[in-house]
């Protein structure tokens, strides 16, 4: 466990020391203040802030995470810093829970840095703090454990470049499955099984998404947070043991 933090310290070191990140944060900050103009348009109408100010954070958190997660492992072998690590006492499947966590930490900080700019800019416009923004924040932060996790499954085998094109596929596939699997439903034969397996093999990023909920101020049932957690959970670790069997067996 001890070798298992260590790992994710230095990982969450590493990231949040990195330029090009404060550059996502600081056009992130620019983007959600922007808001400030839509409300001038809007006539003081909180509904276009909100939901420009969430477009904001989750689209910048997903820059964030591609960026840090895309060549994680990938970057490690380029440089030769994992032959030092396994050196070491530490197996392959700890380098891969270290890494993981310690982006995580990264993008979570990234994304409640965001949430707090975009809470101040609701309360100067309403005179009020958007709670359900807060929770919408926690969902993001869980789906984004499932991308940081699949990132890493894809550097694991892919370079950079091919794994970011795969992550941001499986990004789309992931948010539109169930209306497409509606849709198909309708329809049936083999287009309806063919989206069917996609809908139960490829992340449900649907499940994550509050933005309706807290732009309309909608409480969130208490069901829907256990579910979306369960899944988070277990998708994660699942890609996690998945990278770790490929990992495992690729020579270095």
């Amino acid at each position: 466990m001890r070798v298992i933090f260590v790992i994710a310290k230095n990982t969450f070191r590493e990231a949040v020391r990195d330029k090009i990140l404060y550059a996502i944060v600081g056009f992130a900050v620019l983007f959600i203040l922007s808001s400030l103009f839509i409300a001038q348009l809007a006539r003081g109408d909180i509904v276009p802030v909100k939901s420009f100010g969430l477009a904001g954070i989750y689209i910048f958190g997903l820059i964030a995470a591609i960026f840090l997660g895309s060549s994680i492992i990938y970057k490690e072998i380029e440089r030769r810093t994992l032959y030092f690590i396994l050196s070491k006492p530490v197996s392959r499947s700890q380098i891969i829970i270290g890494k993981f966590f310690g982006l995580l930490a990264a993008v979570a900080l990234i994304t409640i840095t965001m949430t707090i700019v975009y809470e101040c800019v609701v309360f100067y416009q309403s005179g009020s703090f958007d709670y359900v923004s807060i929770i919408a924040m926690i969902f993001q932060i869980m789906e984004e454990a499932i991308f940081i996790a699949l990132l890493i499954f894809l550097s694991s085998i892919v370079a950079p470049l091919i794994s970011t094109t795969c992550a941001i596929v499986i990004f789309f596939v992931g948010h539109i499955t169930t209306s497409a699997l509606a849709e198909a439903e309708l329809v049936g034969g083999i287009s309806y099984k063919f989206i069917a397996f996609v809908y139960y093999v490829f992340p449900n990023l649907d499940k994550f998404d509050l933005r309706s909920f807290a732009v309309h101020n909608i409480p969130v049932p208490r069901s829907l947070g256990i579910i979306a957690f369960g899944y988070a959970l277990l998708y994660s670790c699942a890609l996690l043991y998945c990278a770790h069997l490929l990992f495992k067996r690729r020579e270095l």
